[in-house]
């Protein structure tokens, strides 16, 4: 068997059992036979686990595709065994790439569509993007524009939503900006193309970007301004990028070199046009890249020829044109029946289980607002309850609390109108006591009087010690009379004294008969002086109080208790 034969049998054979467990082991075995779709370097990189075979297929993308895929293939297999799911959904978004650039658009379409129904299961909107994206690409490639519009600007709805929420980095808008960009301009709407290259640049001008964005948007801009009639200004911009494509994107040649060969073109220097067709060309060839723009570029190309008088070679660019363009995209085409006819399974899978879930969620939602009513009901049921309980509460505590002050206060005032009622009838009996007191001196005057009126036989011993004897009895019953005047007005002279500590004891005398609204002649007879003794020692107390002539003496002394 040569190995032509061996590698398609190979290749039949990954195709059947790459998304099974048998795969991997599969693969394995097949390294160690020599199978010539890989080199010693790609089984060194498959067995060496520090590199991965993502990593490693990223890197053959544009230098061994067919390695490439075989090794994302291999990386799907054990994403979907490690339950690593971003990664599969990496994997196949690549190999959907790789295919669409070989022009096996049915082999992309499948792998977009499955990569988009893992992206749902996940939820995961960072996937999903990538994924409409990818599915734009795809769409345009096959000249179904409207369809790529669609999923391009899904996928930058998508990407300025996540930067709103999630606070990402603007540069995720830019591959959107880009690619919808380049599909305007593909469509000769140069307008609307460069609305989204001056989105482009606006990103760029507020984000730090990689060498990679500021090229592949230049090279846009530079053909932009081709198409504005502005030659020179375009190869200022594009000529430098030469050095940058070559290092990283050699693929890229396709559609960079074929910019240059239109504006040589325009310029009149065809031999060099001729070069940048013809590499533009081999570009693709080589790395099976961008095999979608071929026919275009073989009828660029024979176009040219024919402007340089080289019929024969035009003839040969043109027929070599429309065989391709019959290939990739003809009616015939088998390659591409299953595009024309839209009967991708996992499209449909997927829009099934869309209306399943959806009805699913209707019917979830539906019982999730009678549950969530139901709650609502029982919260602000139980809440108006609640207040209810608490109102009643409330105005239970404050009618006791009302009516036990209410009470206090009438039993403070019924204690007070006893107090004074008490106080009344002890001053009344004080008064009382001294008015006896008084009459009894006055009897004891009048008995004094008589016995100094007496002139037969006196003896002068005995009447002195009469006379001296009636005046110990009326200073006792001074002393009597201020005992129980205290043992009523207890603190009548203490708040006097605080107030006024300068009066003297006559004051005092004064001031407790005046509290019993004693008279001036009830005051000289029950202290034994005169009434003008009185007049005079009430005159002295109003100075010692600071009391104005409109200021009444008895109710100024009758404030003190």
């Amino acid at each position: 068997m040569t190995d032509y034969q061996l590698f398609n049998n190979f290749k039949s054979l990954i195709n059947k059992y790459y998304k099974t467990r048998q795969f991997a082991l599969f693969l394995i075995a097949s390294l160690g036979v020599g199978c010539p779709v890989f080199c010693q370097e790609d089984s060194a990189a498959v067995e060496n686990s520090s590199l991965g075979h993502l990593e490693k297929a990223t890197e053959l993308m544009f230098q061994n595709a067919d390695s490439a895929i075989l090794l994302f293939k291999l990386s799907y297999v054990q994403s979907m065994q490690t339950a690593d799911t971003l990664q599969a959904i990496d994997c196949l978004v690549n190999l959907s790439d790789l295919y669409a650039n070989n022009a096996d658009f049915d082999l992309a379409y499948d792998s977009y569509w499955e990569a988009l129904f893992l992206a749902d299961q996940m939820d995961h909107s960072g996937a999903r993007a990538k994924v409409y994206s990818g599915l734009g690409w795809l769409y345009s490639l096959y000249k179904r524009d409207n369809q790529a519009i669609k999923y391009f600007t899904t996928s930058l709805k998508i990407n300025k939503v996540r930067i709103q929420q999630m606070n990402l980095n603007k540069h995720i808008l830019l591959k959107d900006y880009y690619a919808l960009a380049t599909l305007y301009r593909k469509n000769k709407d140069y307008k609307t193309a460069r609305l989204y290259l001056d989105s482009c640049r606006l990103v760029q001008n507020i984000q730090e970007l990689l060498p990679t964005s500021r090229s592949f948007v230049s090279a846009e801009l530079g053909y932009n301004l081709y198409i504005e009639g502005k030659y020179q200004e375009a190869l200022k911009l594009l000529l430098p990028l030469e050095p940058f494509f070559t290092a990283n994107y050699p693929d890229y040649f396709v559609i960079y070199h074929s910019f240059l060969g239109q504006i040589y073109q325009a310029l009149g220097d065809l031999p060099k046009a001729k070069s940048y067709f013809e590499s533009a060309i081999a570009s693709g060839l080589y790395h099976k890249s961008h095999m979608d723009l071929m026919p275009d570029l073989y009828e660029a190309l024979s176009l040219l020829l024919v402007e340089m008088g080289e019929m024969n070679e035009a003839y040969a660019m043109l027929t070599e044109s429309m065989r391709l363009n019959e290939q990739l995209f003809g009616s015939r085409s088998e390659n591409n029946k299953f595009i024309l006819e839209i009967k991708d399974e996992f499209r449909l899978e997927k829009e099934n289980q869309d209306k399943k879930l959806n009805k699913e969620k209707l019917a979830r939602l539906e019982q999730e607002d009678k549950v969530w009513y139901l709650q609502s009901l029982i919260l602000y049921g139980t809440i108006i309850f609640l207040i209810i309980v608490i109102f009643l509460v409330y105005r239970y505590f404050r009618t006791r609390y009302k009516a036990e002050k209410k009470l206090l206060k009438e039993k403070q005032r019924l204690e007070l109108l006893k107090t004074k009622e008490v106080l009344e009838v002890k001053n009344k009996e004080l008064t009382a006591s001294a008015l006896q007191v008084i009459q009894r001196d006055e009897v004891l005057t009048d008995l004094k009087n008589q016995i100094n009126e007496q002139k037969d036989n006196p003896d002068t011993k005995k009447l002195t010690k009469l006379v001296k004897s009636i005046d110990i009895s009326s200073s006792n019953n001074w002393k009597e009379f201020e005992s129980r005047f205290i043992s009523v007005n207890k603190s009548f002279y203490k708040e006097l004294n605080s107030v006024y500590p300068g009066l003297s004891q006559g004051d005092q005398k004064i001031c407790a008969l005046i509290k019993l609204n004693f008279t001036s002649k009830d005051m000289a007879k029950l202290l034994g002086i005169s009434i003008e003794s009185v007049h005079t020692t009430r005159y002295r107390l109003r100075k010692k109080l600071n009391l104005d002539r409109s200021d009444n003496l008895e109710d100024f002394i009758g404030k003190f208790e």
